[in-house]
C-alpha cells in the first residue's frame, strides 16, 4: 500500500469518527496523534488551543508513540516565547527540517526541543471562521528528516478535522446553552403565570365580598360583569399553569369552560338547550385574552338578554372551526334581537369592536330570529 492511499484512507477514518461529530475534544484529539504517529513515522505529536486574549497555548493533549502514553504538558506562553508566537500568529504552517537550528524556534530550543531530542517539527494552524485557534504539532527526533509535499497536505487535512472537531463542540455548548436559556425562561413563565392566576382567584374573591354588600341589583350586576370579565381573563391563566405550552392555550377547553361557567352564574332559573361545535384549536395567550373577552361579552348578553321570560325555549349555540389561517366563533340565540340603533350600553358592543380590533380580527351581527354574532380572527 503506498503512504498517499494509507493517508487518504486515515483521513476517511477519522472523518467518521463519532468524537469528531459529538464534539469530545481530547478523545478525538488522541485518536488523531496517535494515528498521525504511526501514519508518519513520527515519534510526538500535541494538540493546543488558543486562548482568547492570544497569548497563552493550552496543551489540549500530547502524545509519545515510543512510550505509547498521552500526557497534558504545560502551557506555552507569549511573554516567554514572543518570536514564536509572532509566527504563529501569521496562521501559516512552519515547516522545520531542522528544528533545532531555525531562527524561528530558537526560544524552543534548550528547554523543549534539545530535552526531548526533537529534530524535526510541523506546526500547523487550528483554524475557525478564517482565524487561528490553535496548533497541532508532528514532532520527530533522533535523526533529522525532510518533510515531503504528501506529509504536509496531510497534516493540514487532520488540523481541518480537528478544527472542525473544535467548532462542534462550541455549537454544541452554544445550543446546550441556548436549550438551558429557554428552560429557564419556562420555568420563569409558568412561574409567572401561577402568581397571576393566584391573583386573580384573590381578586374574584374580592369581588364576590364586595357584591354582597351592593345595595341593589344594578350595582350588584356591575360586580357580576367584571367578574365576569376577570374569570375569563383567569381562566386563560389556569390553562397556561397546567399546560406545558406558556405561549399558547387550548381555546376550544377555554370556550367550553366559559360556557359553563356562564351558563351556572345566568342560566340557573332557565333551563338554555346548549349546543357547543367546538373543533380542536391552539391559540396564542395574545389573542386568546382578547377573544375569551368577546365570548364572555357575547355570551352574557345572550344570558341576560335573549334569554328572559318571553322566551320558553331558550337556544344557545357557540361554534368554534379553523378556516385555514383564520379560526371562526360564531354565537347564536334565539331571543328576540335588538335594534343595532338603540344599543343598550349594557351589551358592551362597543367593547365587543373594540377588542376585536386589537386582534385584527372581524366581527358580524345579524338580527334574525334571534342574534347572530360572527368573529373572524387569523390565528397565526
Amino acid at each position: 500500500m503506498s503512504v498517499v492511499i494509507k493517508y487518504i484512507e486515515t483521513i476517511e477514518e477519522l472523518s467518521k469518527s463519532k468524537n469528531l461529530h459529538s464534539g469530545k475534544i481530547v478523545d478525538f484529539t488522541k485518536e488523531i496523534l496517535e494515528k498521525s504517529c504511526d501514519t508518519l513515522g513520527c515519534e510526538r505529536s500535541n494538540a493546543w488551543l488558543l486562548n482568547r486574549e492570544g497569548d497563552i497555548l493550552k496543551c489540549i493533549m500530547a502524545y509519545s508513540k515510543d512510550s505509547n502514553s498521552f500526557e497534558s504538558i504545560a502551557d506555552l506562553n507569549k511573554k516567554e516565547l514572543p518570536k514564536y508566537f509572532k509566527h504563529l500568529m501569521r496562521n501559516e504552517i512552519i515547516i522545520s527540517n531542522d528544528a533545532q537550528s531555525e531562527l524561528v524556534n530558537a526560544e524552543l530550543l534548550e528547554n523543549y526541543l534539545k530535552a526531548n531530542n526533537i529534530t524535526s517539527m510541523i506546526d500547523v494552524p487550528l483554524r475557525s471562521e478564517g482565524n487561528m485557534i490553535g496548533v497541532i504539532c508532528f514532532e520527530h527526533v533522533r535523526a533529522a528528516r525532510k518533510w515531503n509535499n504528501e506529509e504536509k497536505k496531510y497534516t493540514q487535512s487532520l488540523a481541518q478535522l480537528l478544527s472542525l472537531a473544535l467548532e462542534t463542540k462550541e455549537k454544541n455548548e452554544y445550543r446546550n446553552k441556548l436549550e438551558r436559556i429557554i428552560e429557564e425562561k419556562e420555568v420563569l413563565i409558568s412561574e409567572v403565570n401561577h402568581r397571576v392566576k393566584n391573583n386573580m382567584a384573590v381578586i374574584l374573591s374580592l369581588l364576590n365580598l364586595q357584591k354582597t354588600k351592593a345595595q341593589d341589583e344594578f350595582h350588584s350586576g356591575l360586580f357580576e360583569g367584571i367578574k365576569d370579565k376577570v374569570y375569563s381573563m383567569s381562566m386563560v391563566q389556569e390553562l397556561l399553569h397546567a399546560s406545558e405550552n406558556v405561549n399558547s392555550i387550548d381555546f376550544r377547553e377555554y370556550m367550553h369552560n366559559l360556557v359553563m361557567n356562564l351558563n351556572n352564574s345566568y342560566g340557573k332559573e332557565r333551563e338554555v338547550s346548549i349546543d357547543l361545535e367546538l373543533e380542536n384549536v391552539i391559540l396564542d395567550v395574545a389573542k386568546a385574552i382578547p377573544c375569551g373577552l368577546i365570548a364572555n361579552e357575547v355570551l352574557t348578553n345572550s344570558f341576560k338578554y335573549a334569554f328572559n321570560e318571553k322566551n320558553l325555549f331558550p337556544e344557545l349555540t357557540v361554534s368554534l372551526k379553523k378556516d385555514g389561517e383564520r379560526i371562526k366563533l360564531i354565537f347564536s340565540d334565539n331571543g328576540g334581537g335588538f335594534d343595532s340603533n338603540k344599543v343598550n350600553d349594557g351589551m358592551g358592543l362597543d367593547l365587543i369592536i373594540g377588542l376585536a380590533d386589537q386582534v385584527d380580527g372581524e366581527i358580524q351581527i345579524e338580527i334574525s330570529n334571534g342574534v347572530k354574532i360572527s368573529l373572524s380572527v387569523n390565528c397565526t
